[in-house]
Order: C-alpha cells, then sequence, then structure tokens
C-alpha cells in the first residue's frame, strides 16, 4: 500500500464541532481523504496509507490509515519545533542549534535575538507538545507492534493515554473495552503478542464477560447461568472446567453477582447500576408525592 508523508496545512472537513471522522486535510501534497481516530492540527506532520485517486478531474489522496510523523533526531526536533514556533526562522533556529546542538532543549530566553518574551513562551509550548505527542507516536507504534490496528492503537491512546502500555500489558482484553472493539479483536494476533496462551486466566475471564454481555445486549441484566457457561465455551473452543473455576473466583472477587433461585448470573456493576436507577426512581416519586392510588 502507498505510503505517503504529509504536513497539514488546514482541515477542510468537517468542522470543529461535527461528530464524525472522516475528514478532507489540505496538506502539502494536495488534498487527502480518509478516516482518522483524531482531529489533527494544522502543521502537524502525518504518516498516510492509501493510494491515489481521481476525484471530479482532480488527483487526491485516499488513506486507509493514519499516523502521527515524529522527528527522532535531536536536529530534526529542533527543526519541528522552530517550525511551529511563530517569530522565530531558520536563522534563529540555526543559531539555536549552533550554541547547544543537542542540548538545545536548555535553551534560555535571550540566548539567540528574538528568542524570549511571548516567542520564547510559544516556543517552550511547541517543545511540550512535541514530547507529548512522541510519546503517543511511541505507544501507537508499540500497539502495532503487538498486532493492534492503527484505529485501535489510537483508541486506546485516547481513552488512557500515558497509562496505555500499563492498562494493555497488565490485560491486553482491556482493548475490547472500547467502542467498536469486542473480545475477538483481541483473541488473536493482539494476545498472542502479549504471550497470553490459550488457557490464560485473563482469557477465560474476558471470554466470560463477553458472553455475558451478548447474552444481556436487550436491557437484561441477568443471563442464565447455562447459556452463559455454553456460549463461553463455543467462544473458547473448550475449556470447560477452566471456565467454571474462573467464574467461581469471579463471583468470590465481586465481578459477577449470583441469583441462585432462577439460576442467573450478573455483571455485579450492572446490577448495583440498576439498583441505583431504581432506587433514584422511588426517591423521585417520594418527593414528588407520586404513588399509586
Amino acid at each position: 500500500m502507498p505510503q505517503l508523508n504529509v504536513t497539514v496545512t488546514r482541515v477542510a472537513f468537517p468542522p470543529p464541532t461535527a461528530d464524525t471522522n472522516w475528514y478532507i486535510l489540505i496538506t502539502n501534497h494536495g488534498c487527502c481523504k480518509g478516516r482518522m481516530s483524531w482531529r489533527p492540527q494544522d502543521g502537524e506532520s502525518l504518516i498516510l496509507d492509501g493510494e491515489y485517486t481521481t476525484y471530479k478531474g482532480s488527483r487526491e489522496f485516499s488513506f486507509k490509515t493514519a499516523r502521527l510523523d515524529m522527528p527522532t533526531s535531536p536536529r530534526d526536533q529542533l527543526h519541528y519545533v522552530c517550525a511551529r514556533t511563530k517569530g522565530l526562522g531558520a536563522a534563529a533556529e540555526s543559531m539555536i542549534w549552533e550554541l547547544s546542538g543537542e542540548r538545545w532543549k536548555d535553551v534560555q530566553p535571550g540566548d539567540v535575538p528574538r528568542l524570549s518574551g511571548r516567542v520564547y513562551e510559544n516556543f517552550r509550548l511547541q517543545m511540550e507538545s512535541l514530547e507529548s505527542k512522541s510519546e503517543e507516536a511511541r505507544v501507537v507504534a508499540t500497539l502495532m507492534g503487538k498486532g493492534a490496528t492503527m484505529n485501535l492503537a489510537c483508541k486506546a491512546w485516547a481513552t488512557w493515554e500515558d497509562e496505555t502500555l500499563g492498562v494493555v500489558a497488565s490485560d491486553p482484553y482491556r482493548l475490547a473495552e472500547l467502542e467498536e472493539y469486542g473480545f475477538r479483536d483481541i483473541d488473536g494476533d493482539i494476545r498472542r503478542g502479549y504471550g497470553i496462551g490459550d488457557s490464560d486466566e485473563r482469557r477465560i475471564k474476558a471470554a466470560v464477560v463477553y458472553s455475558l454481555r451478548r447474552l444481556t445486549t436487550r436491557g437484561d441484566t441477568v443471563a442464565i447461568w447455562e447459556e452463559l457457561y455454553r456460549q463461553a465455551i463455543g467462544l473458547l473452543g473448550g475449556y470447560e472446567s477452566e471456565i467454571t473455576e474462573c467464574t467461581r473466583a469471579m463471583f468470590h472477587d465481586g465481578t459477577l453477582k449470583a441469583f441462585k433461585d432462577m439460576g442467573g448470573v450478573a455483571l455485579a456493576a450492572d446490577f448495583r447500576a440498576e439498583n441505583d436507577i431504581w432506587d433514584f426512581v422511588c426517591s423521585s416519586d417520594a418527593l414528588t408525592g407520586d404513588r399509586d392510588e
């Protein structure tokens, strides 16, 4: 798949308040269109994967994935910051490098002409932005190296930010909590990338929770245990004893709640939420005087 390194001039679509992840970007390489999980900033550098197409006689780049293109060498990082700092040009950039070299981040106000006041403040802000985005790029690249798609990796960063790698390393199936993703998205290259075996407790637990979610999608909180058991076995392709032991542990640690009289099982968090709603409704009725006549 062709790859294009671009710098965003402006976002032509959508407007900032729109609820969509489809973008039209005006870049130094022309018009680029595709889906992204975040809104890029003007001047941001991206790596786009896609292909060139023609629309109404004009050539444009249609991309499938997009990721930040962050400089890694100290000299390139200085250029990145200076190019985004209003009031600093190529001459100031050269003077900073000649003065400090790889320690350019230690430069102080007034060390070179024009680097003072608001210009210096903006310079520091751009430096902080570089460091933040460099970490994002590192996290996204790490997750992709474990088998995640670009969109999944970006969504994980948007949810957990600096904690992402720690969250996912402790239990990769936490990625299944993200909107539009589920157990099957993780139970392949990703879980193998993290060394999770077929009978790993984290895999069994994730399968039980996923199966329970599927059985309660129509608004019910409680599922029948026999149905849940069959669903989990089908999802995992066996592991009956492991499912039984894991479910017992989930009752013990409070993840699941049992309803012995009906042979039902519920996620404890869902049960508590339903009770809280019911208590609120009852208290509201009491406060307004509403009651059955």
